[in-house]
């Protein structure tokens, strides 16, 4: 949505606005708590707790995810959620409330024209003179019907009287068979039947120790594979190495593959809602439907 569409904040509204966020961090810092102590107990990104404490309500995620951080939040710091999600619904109300701007869609008009006059003059000679030669060409060939008969007559005895040609039969040459003279059979010798040594028994061989080897572990040099995929919406926060985390919201059906040379720390927003594998072997469900979870992979 653009800037011009949002609907402006009145005072009042700005005034309450900064009167929570003070009163959000007073009653966080009375407690002895910093935004990393929090997260470090609800895994929720700290960008994410230093936009609900400071109540800019547009960067966070989908509203499914935001109303869930938000009474973690208030949870870990001993407040009631209610007022926060109050304020939040209020934010979503005003986004849905200010219309789009619909752009008028101008359409051409067609000039209904008329035949003029000066057409139709030219117009009339050209349809008696069709209609004319239509009418001459049908008189004519119901005056000659012996001539067209003849002819016709005269192509059906051409086709009668033409022969057919017989189709060629191909000869086979003839086969010429070899004669082959009989092999002669030696005349039967007399041999007398010797003993027959007694065969000493087969030992059968060793069974063979067939053992699955683990696969080997990658390289100090070989980057680290992770690979997301979505099974319901869900929200995403991936930590690669030291660098920033990356967030995002898949879609149902949408992948995710991501690549570290250390180590990776994702916070899942709905363990249900995707199938992760990590170095090719999936790592199972991960928790229930909107659980919030976070990994370290690998562990350490």
């Amino acid at each position: 949505m653009s800037e011009e569409n949002k609907t402006p904040v009145t005072e009042e509204e700005s005034r309450s606005t900064r009167e929570r966020q003070s009163d959000l961090k007073a009653l966080r810092e009375a407690r002895g708590l910093t935004i990393e102590d929090i997260f470090l107990k609800t895994r929720i990104n700290t960008a994410i707790l230093q936009a609900i404490e400071n109540g800019e309500f547009d960067l966070l995620p989908a509203p499914f995810y935001a109303k869930r951080f938000i009474a973690l939040y208030a949870e870990t710091i001993g407040i009631d959620a209610g007022p926060i999600q109050a304020g939040y619904q209020r934010y979503l109300d005003r986004q849905q409330a200010v219309p789009e701007e619909v752009k008028p869609v101008t359409v051409p008009v067609v000039p209904d024209h008329k035949p003029s006059r000066r057409s139709l003059v030219y117009a009339i000679p050209v349809a008696a003179v069709i209609a004319a030669a239509i009418i001459a060409y049908a008189f004519l060939h119901e005056q000659n019907p012996t001539g067209t008969a003849q002819r016709k007559a005269a192509v059906d005895a051409q086709k009668e009287a033409t022969p057919v040609p017989a189709p060629a039969v191909k000869e086979q040459p003839p086969q010429t068979v070899n004669s082959v003279p009989p092999t002669p059979v030696p005349p039967a010798q007399s041999t007398q039947a010797s003993p027959t040594p007694p065969t000493p028994p087969t030992q059968a061989p060793p069974p063979t120790d067939i053992r699955k080897e683990a696969p080997p572990a990658p390289g100090s040099n070989a980057p680290l594979t992770l690979l997301v995929e979505a099974t319901e919406d869900t929200w995403l926060s991936i930590t690669e190495d030291r660098k920033p985390p990356y967030q995002i919201t898949l879609k149902a059906g949408q992948k995710l593959n991501r690549t570290a040379r250390e180590f990776f720390v994702v916070d899942v927003g709905n363990a249900a809602g995707i199938n992760v594998t990590f170095q090719g072997t999936p790592l199972g469900k991960l928790g229930r439907k909107g659980q919030v979870v976070h990994l370290r992979l690998p562990q350490q």
